[in-house]
């Protein structure tokens, strides 16, 4: 806004760009009620889709079966975690009980 505009003008033109801040924000409004109801399920009972067979053999085509490397990497991983949050949990124990002896609680 210049100096040479006259307290009308400024009135009218602040008029004007609050007149359009709202027609924004209730397009914005419009739109997001919009998005909300495209994402809302309007067929409650869609799980018949894949209740029948050709739609059981569509998912179990989309499930990854691992390989037997996949299978054996993963096995492995359990295998030493387990080995080393027993030994851990043993190792905890052990200082407890002598943390417990020491004290006399024993």
């Amino acid at each position: 806004m210049s100096d040479n505009m006259s307290k009308e003008e400024k009135a009218a033109l602040k008029a004007k760009l609050k007149q359009e801040r709202k027609e924004l924000r209730a397009a914005k409004k419009i739109e997001r009620k919009k998005r909300l109801e495209d994402q809302i399920d309007t067929d409650p009972l869609k799980f018949k889709d894949w209740a029948t067979l050709s739609g059981v053999r569509e998912e179990i085509k989309k499930i990854h079966w691992p390989t037997r490397k996949e299978l054996a990497v993963d096995s492995g991983v359990v295998l030493a975690f387990t080995i080393i949050l027993g030994a851990f949990f043993y190792a905890s124990d052990a200082v407890i009980a002598l943390i417990l002896k020491a004290l006399g609680m024993n």
